[in-house]
């Protein structure tokens, strides 16, 4: 392993020893070497392998696969870094925002038990009964497209507006799956894709951004879905998620400007927008929150 990775022997044993330790790993020939030997005989070095364990959480398509995460959660250890920096000065230092592993990031949000998912299509589609025409979906930075395709075992076609990058590697990742939604790229605090659409969905996006910009994403929104669609949106709702403050924390060093938002600031947004019967839903799976607004029907 050490060869392949052009690394050093004795780091790389060491660390498969303890991955050995805490199950993730295990020696299967010959019998193990003590873990602060020198020198191993010729012929005796061990041979190691991931165990079922390791296998479901770092290889195998599944609920408990969390590879991305994992990459994705390191990379934010090193945001974290900063925080007496900012702390002190009330901003990131200049330079800052340690580049992303996009692989990590896209992936890490479409990895996974799909059951969170599904609680909100329910919700979602439980709120727009019945689903106006052209019955179709938005998903606004929509990633891998892993909401569009839940929405779609339900009939209901997406369209996933995502960074060209981002839209880049989720052709890459579904591959011949891929044409079952539609991929469109740009920025969506700029515009969004030409509807009409029944719902537009946004996960996750709310939190990255200032206010003012939140509310001018809302109004765009409100005018790509018909009379009748609905904003859904999921996110840490302040005073509702027990994750809120933490989570809060962790955009002070991964954004200059997002944060984790009230229920107030969130029914201003879309009410101003024009939405009504706004509701905010506690979810169940996640710890987090969906935000429902109504486009009036004509």
């Amino acid at each position: 392993m050490a060869a392949s990775i052009s690394g050093d022997s004795r780091a790389c044993r060491l660390v498969l020893e303890a991955l050995v330790e805490v199950g993730v790993v295990e020696i299967v020939d010959p019998k193990p070497v003590p873990a602060d030997s020198q020198t191993v005989e010729v012929g005796g070095e061990p041979r190691y392998r991931l165990t079922s364990l390791g296998r479901r959480h770092l290889v195998d398509p599944g609920p408990e696969l969390e590879r991305a995460w994992l990459v994705h959660q390191a990379g934010k250890a090193r945001g974290w870094m900063d925080l007496p920096h900012i702390i002190a000065h009330g901003r990131r230092p200049t330079g800052a925002g340690h580049a992303r592993d996009l692989h990590a990031f896209a992936h890490t949000m479409a990895e996974g038990d799909p059951s969170p998912i599904d609680e909100v299509v329910d919700l979602v589609l439980a709120y727009c009964d019945p689903l106006p025409s052209p019955g179709n979906m938005l998903d606004v930075g929509g990633g891998l497209g892993h909401v569009a395709r839940r929405f779609g075992l339900r009939g209901i076609p997406g369209v996933v507006f995502d960074t060209p990058r981002i839209t880049r590697i989720a052709r890459e990742h579904l591959g011949e799956r891929s044409a079952a939604i539609r991929f469109v790229a740009g920025d969506f605090n700029q515009s969004l894709p030409p509807g009409p659409f029944a719902v537009a969905y946004l996960g996750n996006v709310f939190h990255i951004y200032a206010p003012d910009r939140n509310q001018a994403l809302a109004r765009r929104v409100f005018q790509a879905i018909v009379p009748g669609g609905a904003l859904a949106a999921v996110d840490y709702v302040w005073g509702r998620s027990p994750r809120a403050r933490m989570f809060a924390v962790d955009m002070l060093q991964a954004t200059d400007e997002g944060g984790v938002w009230t229920e107030d600031e969130y029914r201003g947004w879309l009410t101003a927008a024009g939405f009504e019967d706004v509701r905010i839903v506690d979810l169940t799976l996640g710890g987090n929150q969906l935000i429902l607004g109504r486009r009036p029907r004509a």
